[in-house]
């Protein structure tokens, strides 16, 4: 096993238990964990098939297998981004909606939104002497 199958195998193996410790802490979906699961899985397979690896990229006219890799993982890493894309797009929409449903819940534009009970303000230093318009610094 040469140094480049060995990272790799290390690589596919760290990457799909990261995949599995984000799930396990909910910051990832389901179908997405599926996906970076894949993706695990095919470079485990890749690196222990690198042979097989060569002999496809030479029978497609590619010189090295480590070129091949590199163009389908860069056609799938485009594959993701118009996927998210996609996602973002449908989000960003209905973000839009809601906020415009939150508009209308609020009522028309200008009009301040009124509290249900305004906390009563603590009496201070110029309601002391029982006069409005006493100088609390004149009681020193």
């Amino acid at each position: 096993m040469s140094r480049l199958e060995l990272v790799v195998l290390i690589a596919a193996v760290l990457l799909m238990a990261f995949t599995l410790e984000v799930l396990r802490r909910r910051r990832l979906s389901e179908s997405y964990a599926l996906l970076w699961l894949g993706v695990g899985l095919g470079a485990l397979i890749l690196g222990l098939a690198r042979p097989l690896v060569d002999r496809v990229s030479q029978a497609l006219g590619i010189a090295y297998g480590t070129s091949l890799v590199f163009g389908v993982a860069l056609l799938f890493l485009l594959a993701v981004c118009i996927n998210l894309s996609i996602h973002v797009s449908k989000l960003e929409s209905r973000v839009e909606v809601l906020a415009e449903e939150v508009a209308l819940l609020r009522g028309p534009v200008g009009q301040p939104i009124a509290d249900p009970a305004p906390a009563p303000r603590p009496p201070g230093p110029e309601m002391a002497s029982g006069r409005l318009d006493a100088d609390p610094d004149a009681s020193r």
